[in-house]
């Protein structure tokens, strides 16, 4: 979690409170509308990873 929180503040240099909103209340399209917390809580953090992956190498979400 922290390291997921860490790369979203570094990309879009939002403070960690709003960091940690996104994670804990933003839909990822294409994970029946689970949250990044939601995911990891599940053992997949490995998906919220690919998802940043591809915003921060210019792709849609």
């Amino acid at each position: 979690m922290v390291e997921i929180l860490h790369r979203v503040e570094s990309y879009t240099g939002a403070p960690p409170l709003v960091a940690y909103a996104w994670f804990r209340s933003e839909t990822l399209p294409g994970f029946a509308g689970k949250t990044p917390h939601q995911l990891v809580r599940e053992g997949d953090a490995e998906h919220v990873h690919a998802h940043l992956d591809r915003i921060m190498a210019g792709g849609y979400a």
